[in-house]
């Protein structure tokens, strides 16, 4: 080591270290499909959509290779009470995408001719794989560079991964 670094000795730590064997989280991943996990979700609860409709806005973040991509986003346009949100209107058909996801699940109900969307819970979002397609994102970072990020743009499938208490062969009958 050099002189400098010989008095530096009293401040390096096991807590912090540098392997350069391991790979750089902040690798951008390809565009594609991928396998995947939901490890946290980020709701943005009672939205004002272009100053005219409400939703909740769901961004479930994925394990992917080891990285963590959030999604674009999953938005649930709800009625608004008109007391609370006067200038807002009701825009269900907009739900095409939220209904879609949903329905991936398994987590719709119809009611009177209605399809009733849930709110999502973490918890149930973990109780399936997923196929997700990743797309990166360019924007512009504050020193004018441009900058990618990947995020999941649509999940292609899900499979519950839950496995029943009791399975078919279990039973005596």
């Amino acid at each position: 080591m050099n002189d400098t670094l010989d008095n530096l000795e009293s401040v390096f730590g096991e807590d912090s270290w540098f392997d350069p064997s391991e790979k750089s989280s902040s690798t951008p991943l390809e565009e594609g499909s991928y396998d995947a996990k939901v490890v946290d979700l980020v709701v943005k609860e009672d939205k004002e959509i272009q100053g005219k409709f409400l939703a909740d806005i769901y961004e479930p973040v994925f394990s992917i290779d080891g990285k963590e991509v959030r999604h674009k986003g999953l938005f649930r346009f709800k009625k608004p009470n008109p007391s609370k949100y006067p200038h807002l209107q009701s825009d269900m058909g907009s739900n095409s995408g939220y209904y879609n996801f949903c329905k991936e699940l398994d987590i719709v109900k119809e009611d009177k001719g209605k399809v009733l969307l849930p709110q999502l819970t973490l918890k149930t979002l973990q109780d399936y794989d997923y196929v997700v397609e990743v797309v990166n994102e360019t924007w512009t970072g504050r020193e004018g560079n441009e900058m990618k990020t990947p995020r999941v743009k649509f999940v292609k499938s899900a499979q519950n991964n839950k496995k029943p208490l009791v399975s078919e062969e279990d039973l005596p009958f």
